[in-house]
Formats: structure tokens, C-alpha cells, sequence
């Protein structure tokens, strides 16, 4: 049963992430082609971000009082269906850009609320010890998938067209629902449905704010977003302004980055218990921290390369080992809620950061901004690691058991 599960959930986890790299190219694509406007390709940007930090909390609320697996299959009709309804419109001659961003923002909905439930469902489908593996082949599928997705949705839209891709697209969920279908439930819960959704949702708020690792981790991750969000978003920029690297370099400065999230990655499983995991994720965010410090001296494109590795891999790892941790030790009751508060908390971050540091860089060297950055996810990740001596990490974790 297990093994069966192996291959059913990783084969729906290539085929959606796959799937959804693909949307992600070919959506601006045809926003572009219909407005020729980077105004509305903006906009496109900004209506399926919303629902990534507004749904994942309603979407937590509602893997803790309904079946995840229905939840899953549901979502993934509903993508399903409204990918094929774009070239149903083209072909009879509806389509507007307006319907456009109506039909976004419900995929990035129901994408949002596939994505909660699905970290979620993670430990009812696996063996506790068998956790870091899986979030740890989950995270090389979704690293692998950005790659391979943007090209096969670039060969598909010059081979076959833009509509004719939504059309492979939304055809795709049809084995996606049947493989959720056919998984198999190792381990139960008991999902309450006697409070109302809003009950529920101050029930995982409050189980987040009163569990004094989860609290301080989550706080460090808003933090630590700032820092990296801010380095991602102005990356290009600052590769181009400060060091002056051509494009070639600067696709190098990313297949090295890449390469660094693999090896990241390989090196997981040897984290073998709770207490180890949030030992290993203090030390990763910290050699994370070193690399934006670092970033902010790098003088050309191989030392931007090295830099940019140091800094991005072990925020990679930290994801699993995040994940893990959460699987490991929040009740099964309250996983959905927590997920979804988490992911809300956290990117909430990374677009605020990312816009208030362009503002910035007009007035203040870039340098100096991703050097002050560093420095204070650095003393956030060294304050976690203040909070979570070790007498409180054995409380926290043995009263979550």
C-alpha cells in the first residue's frame, strides 16, 4: 500500500507542478499577445499572487474539517475545467482580458487551496519516518519542475500554439483526479465540523501563538523572506548595474544556484529527529544569512554564482526541513490550519519586500541594502536559536506528542 502511494502522489505531484510551471509561462504569454501591455501582464502577476497569501488560511480551515483527499480532487477539477474554459472561450470568441483575470485568480485559488492540502495530506499517506524523504523528493520534483516546465511550454507554444497548450493543460487533470482517487489512507483523522470556519481558523491561529517554537518560527520566516525576497526580486538588477554580467552569465549565476539546491536537497536525510531538524534549519538560515552578506561584496558573475548558491540552497533545505517539522509535530487535527497560516505569514513577505526595496535602491546602494538585510536575518536567526534552547525544544515537542 505504501509503495502504491509512492507512485500514485508522486506521480500527481509531477504532473501538477509540471502542469502549473507551464500555466505560469503561458497565462502572460496570451496576456501579452492580447494587450501588448506590461501593464496588464503586471496586473495578471498581482491577481494570482492574492489568492497564494489570502486562500492558504480558508484553505488550512477546510483540510481540518473535510476529507483532504476530496479536497484535492475537487481543487483539481476546478483548475481542470477553468484552464479548458480559456480556449472554449477563444474558440466562440469571448475571450477578454477581463474574463482573463477572473478565470486567473480562480485557478490561483484553487491551486492555493490543492497546494495547503496537499502538505498537508502528506502524513495520512506515509510512515512518520518516512517524512524527510518524501518532502525531500516533493521539493527536487518542484525545483526540477520550473526548469523542465519553462521549456516544454516554450516548444509547446511555438509547436502547437498558446490555446491549443491550455487545452493539454486542462486535459492533464483528468489523471491527476483519477491517481488522488486511488490513494490509499494509512493514517485517519477526525475532521471537526461542528465549529463554525471562523472557530476553526482562531482555533489554528491560536495553537500557532501559543506553541512557543512554531510562534518564534514562523516570526523567523517572515523575517528571513524580507531578506531573500528582496534578494530574488532585485537579483537582475543588481547583476546587471553593479557587476555588469551579460545574459549568458547571468543564466550561469542560476544553473549554479540550481545545482547547489540539488546537492542541498541530497543531503537531507540525514536529519533524523525533531530536535535535529530545527537544529539543522538554525544552521542553514544562517549560512543562508553569510550568503546575502556576501552578495552584497561579489565583484563578478562567478562570485555572484557562489554567493547566490550559498544564500538560495539553504533556504531550499530549510523548506523541508520546515515542512517536515510541522508534519512531525502539529496534531493531525490542526495541520491544515497551521499550513495555511504559515504559508500566509510567509509570502505575504516576499512581494512587500520586493517592492519597497525598488523604491529603495533609487536612493540607497543596492550593496548596502542586501548588506543590511543580511545582517539582520542573521541576528533574527540567531535569536531563534536563543528561544529554542534545548529544554524548551523537548517541552514543546514532547507536549505535541
Amino acid at each position: 500500500m505504501n509503495n502504491k502511494n509512492y507512485i500514485l502522489y508522486f506521480f500527481v505531484t509531477i504532473l501538477f507542478k509540471l502542469s502549473d510551471k507551464m500555466y505560469v509561462i503561458a497565462i502572460p504569454w496570451l496576456i501579452y499577445d492580447l494587450t501588448q501591455s506590461s501593464v496588464s501582464t503586471g496586473l495578471m502577476f498581482f491577481v494570482q499572487t492574492l489568492p497564494l497569501i489570502f486562500i492558504a488560511p480558508v484553505a488550512g480551515t477546510l483540510a481540518d474539517r473535510f476529507s483532504r483527499k476530496k479536497l484535492m480532487v475537487y481543487s483539481a477539477l476546478v483548475q481542470g475545467s477553468l484552464v479548458l474554459f480559456i480556449p472554449l472561450l477563444h474558440q466562440f470568441n469571448l475571450l477578454q482580458v477581463g474574463f482573463l483575470y477572473l478565470i486567473g485568480f480562480l485557478i490561483a485559488s484553487a491551486g492555493a487551496c490543492f497546494n495547503v492540502t496537499n502538505s498537508t495530506i502528506i502524513p495520512q499517506l506515509f510512515k512518520k519516518e518516512s517524512l524527510m524523504r518524501v518532502n525531500s523528493l516533493f521539493q527536487i520534483i518542484d525545483t526540477s519542475s520550473v526548469l523542465f516546465g519553462s521549456i516544454a511550454a516554450g516548444i509547446l507554444i511555438s509547436g502547437i500554439g498558446v490555446y491549443s497548450l491550455f487545452f493539454v493543460l486542462g486535459i492533464a487533470y483528468l489523471p491527476i483526479v483519477i491517481s488522488l482517487l486511488l490513494l490509499s489512507m494509512l493514517h485517519s483523522f477526525s475532521p471537526n465540523s461542528k465549529k463554525t470556519s471562523w472557530q476553526s481558523l482562531k482555533e489554528g491561529a491560536s495553537y500557532l501563538w501559543t506553541h512557543p517554537i512554531l510562534r518564534s518560527l514562523t516570526w523567523l520566516i517572515f523575517i528571513v523572506n524580507i531578506a531573500n525576497g528582496s534578494l530574488v526580486s532585485m537579483l537582475v538588477f543588481y547583476s546587471r548595474d553593479e557587476i555588469g554580467v551579460t545574459s549568458t552569465e547571468l543564466g550561469w549565476i542560476y544553473a549554479g544556484a540550481g545545482i547547489a539546491q540539488f546537492v542541498g536537497i541530497l543531503l537531507i536525510n540525514v536529519v533524523k529527529s525533531s530536535r535535529n531538524t530545527l537544529n539543522a534549519m538554525v544552521v542553514v538560515l544562517f549560512v543562508s544569512a553569510i550568503g546575502i552578506i556576501l552578495t552584497a561584496f561579489s565583484w563578478n558573475w562567478y562570485s555572484l554564482m557562489i554567493c547566490i548558491s550559498i544564500q538560495s540552497a539553504p533556504v531550499i533545505v530549510f523548506n523541508v526541513l520546515n515542512k517536515t517539522f510541522r508534519q512531525q509535530i502539529v496534531p493531525a487535527n490542526l495541520l491544515g490550519r497551521v499550513n495555511g497560516l504559515v504559508m500566509m505569514i510567509g509570502l505575504a513577505s516576499l512581494p512587500l519586500s520586493g517592492f519597497f526595496v525598488g523604491l529603495l535602491s533609487e536612493v540607497v546602494n543596492i550593496r548596502w541594502i542586501f548588506l543590511l538585510l543580511g545582517i539582520l536575518s542573521l541576528i533574527t536567526v540567531i535569536q531563534f536559536r536563543r528561544i529554542g534552547n534545548k529544554r524548551k525544544i523537548n517541552s514543546s515537542i514532547s507536549e505535541s506528542n
